[in-house]
């Protein structure tokens, strides 16, 4: 028997779970979405489970959507991927190339959650639909945490973890180039 020419990993499906969030933008006031778990009192992005038969990005737009109280959609982003183009015309070779507003995820984080057990994380950019008025969150969310918007440059500052902040750091950068002014 062979064994895969490239180290390689192999969860079943009792060993992971797939959790999808985005980066929230407020593209009018150039801000950016995070929930202060006042607990804690950390700073962190509105992510969840993604539901069986859900997909990712729509997972992470209603889980967006349950936490923050904010209506949004997907924001679309010209970005390198290797992710072959929607409709492929002929046999594409496996490489990073550009596309532009694509509405995939920019970032992939795995959490290791335990001995043989991952979570996976699958971040999308998003964008508050702001002629919609936010929803009332119910009361035992409020209790648990605060929403909270800040600059570009304030929550980078924010941001408790590390690996959020460089993927927030990717995601304005992101936005940045695809929507120039």
């Amino acid at each position: 028997m062979a064994n895969s020419r490239f180290a390689s990993e192999q969860y079943t499906s009792e060993e992971f779970v797939e959790s999808a969030g985005a980066v929230l933008f407020r593209l009018s006031s150039r801000e950016i979405c995070v929930l202060r778990l006042l607990e804690r009192d950390e700073y962190v992005l509105a992510k969840g489970r993604r539901n069986c038969g859900e997909g990712r990005q729509a997972a992470a737009l209603r889980e967006v959507t349950e936490e923050t109280g904010y209506a949004c959609r997907p924001l679309p982003l010209d970005m390198h991927t290797r992710a072959p183009p929607a409709v492929e015309t002929e046999q594409v070779d496996d490489r990073v190339r550009l596309h532009t507003r694509v509405c995939e995820p920019f970032t992939l984080q795995i959490r290791r959650l335990g001995e043989g057990q991952v979570k996976l994380i699958w971040w999308f950019a998003a964008a508050v639909e702001e002629e919609i008025p936010p929803m009332d969150r119910e009361a035992q969310e409020k209790d648990r945490y605060a929403v909270e918007f800040y600059s570009y440059t304030d929550v980078l500052d924010k941001l408790t973890f590390q690996m959020d902040r460089d993927m927030v750091k990717k995601a304005i950068e992101l936005v940045k180039n695809t929507y120039a002014e």
